[in-house]
């Protein structure tokens, strides 16, 4: 039963490795225009980290952070306790070194540079491995120009290997239930075994609502409660006024908002339409009354 299991982790773990492997030889257009810059909506920057979000959206991988900015996706990896030294196949690798744009460097302040592990045969022996990239030039004459490639890599130019949770099938995703009832990492509140029970009832039965007003900072009523309970469950929201929007839910709304790829002014800490439904989408808690919303 172990084995089979085992068997099935590591076939979605290939899948997002054959999703990745699939862009080899991919160029960028004029200007630095590319498709997974357009994909997430932030086209001609940097996109290492697009080229990774757009791969593992692909794959269906589930609870996977943003890497669009990669400095967030970073944080959010050691905030989930899910960063390693030693590489595995799968894994996405964060370097020390800036992303490129088009044959420049990104610049020295720009997002570290990021790409996924595809083969790690070598690294006992010489600290090397393989990995597919985006935003990068390859090694030959003919791949100098600004693309995705596979690049030989030395764990001195990394600063962490984060490790997505892979499930057994890349097409199904976890229900809410069964990740409530999962040992929570660092990622989310910790729960009593009676907040955990209110929130699975919570998911059985998810609230309508009906967002006819704008939420703005100190707005205070019942639907404010309630996307706090779910952002409860994807951050690690704790000591907010309930039914508030206060500070400390508007910090952990911008947390989510980073995590499901929002970068610079568009985190706001608001919940608009768009996050509310990524919200509702990844708990379960509520659903939302679209013709009821308006700003």
């Amino acid at each position: 039963m172990f084995k089979k299991k085992r068997e099935e982790k590591i076939a979605s773990r290939d899948y997002f490795l054959q999703t990745v492997q699939s862009h080899l030889g991919y160029q960028t257009e004029l200007l630095g225009r590319n498709k997974f810059g357009q994909k997430v909506g932030y086209d001609s920057q940097p996109w290492s980290g697009a080229f990774v979000d757009v791969c593992a959206r692909d794959a269906s991988l589930h609870n996977f952070p943003s890497f669009i900015n990669s400095a967030a996706g970073l944080a959010e990896a050691i905030r989930r306790g899910q960063y390693f030294r030693v590489p595995q196949k799968g894994d996405v690798v964060i370097f020390n070194f800036s992303s490129m744009s088009g044959d420049q460097t990104g610049g020295a302040f720009n997002m570290p540079h990021c790409g996924v592990v595809t083969d790690v045969r070598e690294f006992d022996e010489t600290g090397r491995f393989i990995t597919v990239e985006g935003n990068t030039q390859g090694e030959t004459a003919a791949t100098k120009k600004d693309g995705v490639h596979q690049k030989m890599r030395h764990l001195a130019d990394v600063i962490l290997f984060y490790r997505p949770e892979f499930s057994r099938r890349a097409s199904n995703r976890r229900t809410f239930a069964q990740t409530m009832i999962e040992i929570f990492d660092g990622a989310r509140t910790r729960f009593t075994k009676d907040e955990t029970d209110a929130i699975q009832d919570a998911a059985r039965e998810p609230m309508l609502l009906k967002i006819n007003g704008e939420i703005k900072p100190g707005t205070r009523n019942k639907r404010v409660e309630i996307i706090q309970l779910a952002l409860a469950t994807v951050t690690d929201l704790k000591g907010a006024t309930p039914g508030k929007w206060d500070s400390i839910t508007a910090a952990a709304c911008s947390r989510f908002q980073r995590n499901i790829g929002r970068v610079g002014s568009d985190v706001t800490g608001l919940p608009d339409l768009n996050t509310l439904k990524r919200l509702s989408k990844e708990t379960g808690i509520f659903l939302i009354d679209d013709e009821s919303y308006r700003v």
